[in-house]
């Protein structure tokens, strides 16, 4: 795909604001999962402060909420008392190897992050089984998502685990979702060999769709 056709995504619909949006009971307090979230509504909330493997948390904050207000851009959040514990966020992809071979049913999973503290709870879990696993919401159905995975972004020190052992984490995390490995020649990717493409082909996906994108991966298109 041309340059000049990667930043044509006026044919992205997004889904209504909060069209999820429940309680999860829980000891610590009242956990709202919702989303896509609003810019409004993600900017009156706090991110916490331990929300901070991609930058320190109030500048992720301020990142999430111009990510809500792009056409492309998709945040939902659990909340406890107006404070996020836990967030994943879409945009169509942003790294240069997959903006140059966009397709309008590729997007990408930006980021997922969870409150340490919070981490027994399976936060991040309950974010991707209401969005990957739940009958009455099927918007990601009609694509193809991918989930980079650079260990520049994981977080080594406060879990403790080895960049292998994080790596293995992250394959049987995101498995349970639909995501599988894919091979790739994107050389980000291959800078490291823990370093991994994750996609998960959605039911409504064309086969010409998943033709480009595994043309795509292995630079054959």
């Amino acid at each position: 795909m041309s340059k000049s056709n990667q930043k044509n995504h006026n044919d992205f619909q997004k889904p209504p604001f909060d069209c999820l949006d429940f309680i999860l009971p829980a000891t610590l307090g009242r956990i709202h999962i919702r989303g896509p979230v609003a810019p409004d509504q993600l900017d009156s909330y706090s991110l916490s402060e331990d929300l901070c493997c991609f930058r320190p948390s109030s500048r992720q904050h301020r990142a999430l909420v111009e990510l809500s207000r792009q056409p492309d851009g998709l945040v939902f959040t659990a909340t406890v008392a107006g404070i996020i514990v836990s967030y994943v966020s879409f945009q169509k992809p942003d790294y240069p190897w997959w903006q140059e071979r966009c397709l309008p049913q590729l997007i990408e999973l930006g980021g997922i992050e969870t409150d340490p503290s919070w981490r027994r709870m399976g936060l991040g879990r309950e974010l991707l089984k209401s969005l990957f696993k739940n009958p009455d919401f099927t918007f990601f159905e009609d694509f193809i998502v991918i989930a980079v995975q650079l260990i520049q972004s994981w977080d080594l020190r406060n879990t403790g685990m080895s960049p292998w052992i994080y790596r293995k984490f992250m394959l049987d995390f995101f498995r349970g979702y639909g995501f599988v490995t894919w091979e790739t020649v994107d050389p980000e990717i291959r800078e490291h060999p823990c370093n991994i493409l994750l996609a998960r082909v959605g039911e409504n996906t064309g086969m010409e769709s998943i033709k480009h994108f595994t043309a795509s991966c292995l630079r054959l298109g």
